[in-house]
């Protein structure tokens, strides 16, 4: 990651008569990353093309900003305090006073607040694990009868364990309903017995998350073939497990539908042996090419959404981690026109952030220039569709010649 540019005296006169003199990076051909030193320890500034990133080494932290925010980030290095800025905007009409507050603060090394990170205790009593997820040996404990069959089909796809679990995840009836726990901590509670299936998933997602071991863990879904690993990366609702299912039934191979875990040092994603979650609306769309999805036990939401879970034949299961190469943002809309937009790598970026992407503890500063430098080089697409023969056009053009958005 280069270091050294050369550089632009930049000054900013502001109302009061004083002059604030910050440096801009001059942009050679090459847009970035480059990582740039602030007066903050342990946090850095990386410019790419015209916009940026503040990355804090300390927090494993990070926020996209826009040229004038990389304006304004550099004018609060130089001296420049809100009040200069915000009499500068008055008079230039230009950027949202509202947000030179929150520009302020990440120079002091405040960052929005995020959700909090889960954290569990470790196993205390030695125990036989009957499950592997990923590089976990797992005690799934069920309950008796046919909730405990409702939670099974979670982990069918799961191969079977004989080493000393690492986790333990249970669920006890309550007088308010069911509750599960990991390693005796509870994670989800008030379950009625028909949402336990979707609670032992959910709960196994926060362990994969929690103890996994990746370097930045997204909330996508991910299919691949030889040439191509696609990252589906959406909000939820938008359709990107329904679509991730239907891409299997043409032909690709299935990764994961969530967490996404990506190796920074490989640019892999791990391979989960979890199932699809596919609500009520896509069964009949998705039963010519998955004959057995209708034979599946119903789950349900705490929203009443009625689920079914999806488990790919093995043969369409990736064998191993699969190469990243390009990133999606699917987004089904009723008479959409079907579009594919090409997004620049800070869009792109905020568009992660905003979907829960999880930087792992500790994300040493070439890890993170790692990971910058793959968000510039990978194309990124946001897809709107109205069907997902349309969608699966759209992701057919693109990963063709590396192109096909507007």
């Amino acid at each position: 990651m280069a270091d050294s540019l050369s550089t632009i005296r930049m000054t900013l006169t502001i109302e009061n008569g004083r002059h604030v003199t910050f440096v801009k990076e001059a942009m050679s051909p090459n847009p970035g990353p480059y990582r740039v030193p602030t007066s903050r320890p342990g946090q850095w500034l990386y410019l790419i093309a015209n916009e940026g990133v503040i990355y804090s080494e300390t927090l494993t932290r990070f926020v996209g900003l826009g040229e004038a925010g990389v304006a304004a980030y550099q004018a609060f290095e130089a001296g420049a305090t809100v009040e200069d800025l915000e009499a500068h905007t008055r008079r230039s009409a230009q950027g949202d006073t509202g947000e030179l507050k929150t520009l302020y603060a990440l120079t002091q090394g405040e960052f929005p607040p995020e959700e909090p990170r889960a954290t569990l205790p470790a196993l205390q009593h030695p125990a036989v694990a009957n499950f592997e997820i990923l590089d976990i040996s797992v005690l799934v404990e069920l309950p008796a009868g046919a909730s405990g069959s409702l939670c099974l089909d979670c982990f069918r796809s799961c191969p079977p364990s004989i080493r000393p679990a690492k986790a333990h995840v249970s669920a006890r009836h309550e007088n308010h309903g069911w509750a599960i726990a990991i390693n005796g901590h509870q994670i989800l509670a008030g379950l009625e017995e028909e949402q336990l299936g979707l609670g032992y998933l959910h709960a196994t997602r926060t362990l994969l998350y929690a103890e996994s071991r990746y370097d930045v863990a997204f909330h996508a879904a991910m299919v691949a073939d030889d040439t191509c690993g696609l990252l589906l990366c959406a909000p939820r609702e938008a359709g990107k497990s329904t679509l991730a299912a239907y891409m299997v039934s043409l032909g690709l191979d299935f990764v994961t539908d969530e967490p996404a875990l990506l190796d920074l040092d490989t640019g892999c994603v791990s391979s989960l042996c979890l199932p699809a979650s596919l609500k009520e609306p896509s069964w009949t769309i998705l039963r010519d090419g998955w004959p057995n999805l209708e034979e599946s036990p119903i789950h349900r939401r705490s929203d009443g959404t009625r689920i079914r879970l999806v488990h790919p034949p093995r043969a369409k299961f990736s064998a191993g981690a699969r190469q990243l190469s390009h990133i999606l943002f699917p987004q089904y809309r009723p008479g959409a026109t079907a579009l594919a937009r090409r997004l620049s790598p800070l869009e792109a970026l905020n568009r992660l952030n905003r979907g829960g992407m999880i930087l792992t503890h500790q994300l040493p500063l070439n890890k993170f220039d790692a990971f910058l430098k793959m968000a510039c080089a990978l194309p990124a697409y946001a897809l709107e569709y109205a069907s997902l023969s349309e969608a699966a056009s759209l992701i057919g053009a693109l990963t063709k010649d590396g192109t096909g958005g507007t």
